[in-house]
């Protein structure tokens, strides 16, 4: 049977761009009549480097530059080497714009962009492939301008950016420079500071949802760079390359402005978002796992008082609850799961009902937290198999409780 690439053949229609005759050369756009660069040198070829220098008062979206910046927590929470990420100067942001996102020995950066901070402001280079022979040459200045620096920051540079360039430095015999750095990616953090509050916690997204940035019209999709490149290597029209170099630019400014936001935020949370309860217990889950008790306490109580949706209140009064259990608090444990229980919480009367059993001895009051569950069954929404397995739960706790009382096992009060 004919294909329908053999019937469009047959009509005379050309498939693909590869027999098209080359565009006229007074059509071609060179990327240096595009956008102002330089070429650099290395022993293993020429590559097109950008750069932009930004003042030291700068400000991108709602965030300034020139704050001071504490990097303690943010290094706390990332486990880095404090010898490596406690410094602001030792800090390179990296982002890169590629062939693809399926990885693989076929997909290469074409675009290396980079930040730094310094004592004049904030500079941003990039490394433009004008072609793939450049490859050898972009990587070695990669190299060059990563040497000075102890910490890369990313935004998903652990899942893609790092292992891709690892890559085109093992197929090009290249040492990699990454080995030997501390890695801060931002995008586990975002995911865990704003899961519950943003549907997204894509890079664009928290530039408009939380950094306050808006692009303009020069902005390409990230969908659209990979097919651009391609355009461009076929046609040597560089002038779509100037909206993927901006868009690459603003990625790498957000980077820095995300970093300086998240420090701020981990350092005062109270200050930054004083009314955002859903990001205060995120945060406080995070000083938790950090082992400082103290604060999270202290964030989990304000997150309560800032109002929080049902089912991630009762979550947060659970996590909260914890703390004080493994502290043998009691007192502030009970409290916690009375206040889970007023919204009908079956894991909370359970937990009342156990420790009345079995700390207190007071089988009247573990009764009473079984039976209110077994109540709250009728008039919970719940799956049928949710309300079986509570309701199992629950009728065995129940004829237990009962059976040590017959049996004389536990009376109230002893």
């Amino acid at each position: 049977m004919e294909s329908l690439s053999d019937r469009l053949k047959s009509l005379g229609v050309q498939l693909g761009a590869q027999n098209l005759p080359p565009r006229p050369e007074q059509e071609r756009f060179p990327i240096e009549e595009v956008i102002a660069g330089e070429e650099i040198n290395t022993p293993l070829g020429v590559v097109y480097q950008i750069t932009q220098e930004y003042d030291v008062h700068f400000q991108h979206g709602h965030v300034h530059f020139d704050d001071p910046l504490n990097l303690q927590y943010v290094r706390k929470w990332g486990k880095t080497d404090i010898e490596k990420s406690n410094r602001v100067d030792q800090l390179i942001f990296l982002d890169t714009e590629t062939t693809g996102l399926a990885g693989g020995a076929g997909t290469f950066a074409f675009l290396v962009g980079l930040g730094i901070w310094n004592p004049d402001g904030f500079r941003l280079v990039q490394l433009f492939m004008r072609n793939p022979a450049e490859e050898p040459a972009m990587l070695a200045v990669l190299n060059r301008i990563l040497a000075p620096f102890s910490t890369v920051v990313t935004f998903n540079g652990k899942s893609f950016d790092i292992p891709l360039l690892n890559g085109r430095h093992l197929i090009n015999s290249i040492p990699t420079p990454f080995t030997d750095m501390a890695h801060l990616d931002l995008l586990p953090l975002a995911r865990r500071i704003w899961r519950n509050r943003l549907p997204s916690r894509a890079l664009g997204d928290l530039e408009r949802d939380i950094l306050g940035v808006v692009r303009s019209g020069e902005e390409i999709p990230g969908w659209m760079v990979p097919q651009l490149y391609v355009d461009y290597l076929r046609s040597g029209d560089a002038r779509p390359m100037k909206g993927v170099l901006y868009h690459n630019a603003m990625d790498i400014l957000s980077l820095a402005a995300l970093l300086h936001y998240d420090a701020h935020l981990l350092e005062n949370p109270l200050k930054i978002q004083p009314t955002e309860g859903l990001d205060l217990v995120a945060i406080a889950q995070i000083y938790e796992e950090m082992g400082d008790l103290a604060k999270s306490i202290e964030l989990y109580e304000a997150g309560l008082n800032a109002g929080l949706p049902n089912p991630i209140y009762i979550q947060t009064l659970h996590r909260y609850a914890a703390i004080y259990r493994k502290r043998n608090e009691w007192l502030e444990t009970i409290a916690l799961w009375q206040r889970a229980a007023e919204y009908q919480d079956i894991p909370a009367a359970i937990e009342l009902a156990k420790y009345y059993e079995h700390h207190e001895r007071a089988p009247q009051e573990a009764l009473r937290w079984t039976d209110h569950a077994l109540g709250w069954l009728a008039m919970l929404p719940l799956r049928p198999s949710e309300k079986r397995y509570w309701k199992s739960e629950l009728e065995h706790r129940r004829e237990r409780v009962m059976r040590k009382m017959r049996n004389g096992a536990i009376k109230d009060g002893e």
